[in-house]
């Protein structure tokens, strides 16, 4: 018992110091996604002065509802227009 609750309390710490690393990049938020296709979504993106902007891009496991995106001043409403902001992943 003793064990697991060692590693709930790590897990937490490392979260709770990772979330104020990532709140602040990017300078847009993912707030729905739909899928298209099996390979193609449709992200709906607010951009922090308030715009909403619509984007069709590949699947990308970093672009879920609520992350940090970085999205292009040009929108050409493609791919290249997003860029997501990789998190550490642990496996």
């Amino acid at each position: 018992m003793k064990k697991l609750s060692l590693a709930v309390l790590v897990s937490m710490v490392l979260a709770a110091c990772t979330a104020e690393v990532y709140s602040n990049r990017g300078d847009a938020t993912i707030l729905s996604s739909k899928n298209i296709s099996n390979d193609v979504v449709e992200l709906t993106v607010q951009k922090d002065n308030g715009e909403i902007v619509t984007l069709k891009r590949k699947y990308d496991s970093h672009a879920t509802v609520g992350a940090r995106v970085t999205v292009t001043g040009q929108e050409n409403k493609q791919d290249s227009d997003l860029k997501t902001i990789h998190r550490y992943e642990f496996k």
